[in-house]
């Protein structure tokens, strides 16, 4: 009976280990809807993908949800190569939960960033966070949802740390995804915390321009991470939108005010003149560069590699050393 189980125990892992090396990156994921009234549904599971990297979801059922989540990402973290223990989180923006958008941006970002020898991140887990159709409620429900989630993202950076003494944390955050970010570090950014994120990166921020600055929530986040890198594309129609609903200018259209005012950590990084978006809607409303534009993908891919900010080609230096330009390659 013993040798019976060895060899499946064989078997188990030689066939993970075929998965791992025909998908480098595998994708967990956490549903939440917060309904107006105060209650909120979790859901847990996996996105699999098939041969041409079309997603799928698959729900885990059961009384013991939360458990298998945590199962499986500790299980599939074990299996993955050691330079690849990494987890890296992915927080959408508003109106980007529903899986007609999800699938399309998934397969595209598995295609284009995730299944590629040089990405260290094996572990995705994408944070699914519902809303509705008024702006202003769906701030709400970002704030909830994050607060909702925060004891959870930690016992992710646990398990991710457990993996392997070189595993990393990510984050990967879009739009008014950064307001669920910015809801689960609330009152846990201190001195000497134990949770740490290697890389943080941060496209077409829906927050002020001062979120990073003296008595905001996000003032000490370099207690979380030492880089990160701040994306701002000056014609983001989107922002531009948001910008008028609010009054008040976004972080991810004009940038920060004073880079003197805020953490040493952040590196900003004005893609404004990057125009090789890859379809009509990102070409139009120049929100969804991140992973859309192949110039930027190659940015990104270098920031998570951790390439030192001086070994990173096609950036030009404005008017503050952290305060850089991204350009568009000469063969383009």
């Amino acid at each position: 009976m013993k040798s019976i189980k060895s060899i499946l125990f064989f078997v188990l892992i030689l066939t993970c280990s075929i998965i791992t090396a025909q998908s480098p990156s595998q994708n967990l994921f956490i549903e939440i809807d917060v309904s107006a009234n105060g209650d909120e549904i979790e859901r847990y599971g996996r996105i699999e993908y098939s041969e041409d990297n079309t997603p799928k979801r698959v729900y885990f059922e059961g009384d013991n949800r939360k458990q298998m989540f945590l199962d499986t990402l500790d299980s599939s973290l074990k299996i993955l190569p050691q330079n690849k223990r990494n987890t890296l989180f992915y927080i959408h923006g508003m109106w980007a939960y529903k899986w007609s958008f999800l699938k399309g941006n998934h397969k595209k970002m598995q295609n284009d960033m995730w299944a590629n020898a040089v990405n260290p991140n094996g572990m995705i887990v994408t944070i699914i966070w519902h809303c509705k159709m008024q702006y202003f409620e769906n701030k709400d429900m970002a704030i909830k949802s994050g607060k909702i989630l925060s004891p959870l993202i930690r016992q992710i950076h646990d398990v991710t740390a457990a993996a392997s003494t070189q595993s990393q944390t990510n984050y990967m955050i879009h739009s008014m995804g950064h307001r669920v970010f910015q809801s689960i570090w609330e009152n846990q950014l201190f001195e000497d915390m134990q949770y740490r994120a290697e890389h943080i990166l941060m496209a077409g921020s829906d927050l002020e321009t001062n979120a990073f600055e003296k008595g905001e929530i996000l003032e000490n986040i370099e207690y979380l991470s030492n880089d990160i890198l701040l994306y701002v594309h000056n014609n983001d129609r989107t922002l531009g939108m948001s910008k008028m609903v609010n009054g008040k200018d976004r972080l991810g259209l004009q940038g920060i005010n004073d880079l003197e005012k805020v953490s040493k950590s952040i590196l900003q990084v004005d893609v404004s003149v990057i125009n090789d978006n890859e379809d009509t809607p990102s070409k139009f409303s120049n929100h969804r560069y991140f992973y859309m534009s192949p110039t930027i993908r190659k940015d990104v891919a270098l920031f998570f590699m951790g390439v030192p900010i001086d070994k990173v080609p096609r950036r030009k230096e404005l008017n503050h050393p952290r305060k850089l330009m991204l350009e568009m390659p000469e063969d383009n």
